[in-house]
C-alpha cells in the first residue's frame, strides 16, 4: 500500500544523479569529484567555444565551479 518499488528507485537513482554532478554550492558533488570522475570542466563548458574545441577530449584545467567564478 506504499509507493511502487520502481517509483521509488527510478527517484532514488534520479536525485543520486542529480547530487553527484550539481554545483557544488547547491551541497552535492563535493570538492567537484563528480566533474572530475566524467571529465567536466564546470561552469566553463557552457561557454560555446570551449564546448567545440574540447568535444571528445579532456579539458586541461580543474573543473571550476559557480563559487570559483564570482
Amino acid at each position: 500500500s506504499g509507493l511502487p518499488v520502481r517509483v521509488f528507485w527510478t527517484t532514488l537513482y534520479q536525485t543520486v544523479v542529480e547530487g553527484m554532478y550539481s554545483d557544488p554550492i547547491y551541497g552535492g558533488n563535493r570538492n567537484k569529484a563528480g566533474w572530475a570522475i566524467i571529465g567536466f570542466p564546470g561552469v566553463i563548458a557552457v561557454h560555446r567555444d570551449h564546448v567545440a574545441q574540447y568535444r571528445g577530449k579532456p579539458f586541461p584545467s580543474k573543473p571550476l565551479s559557480i563559487a570559483d567564478m564570482s
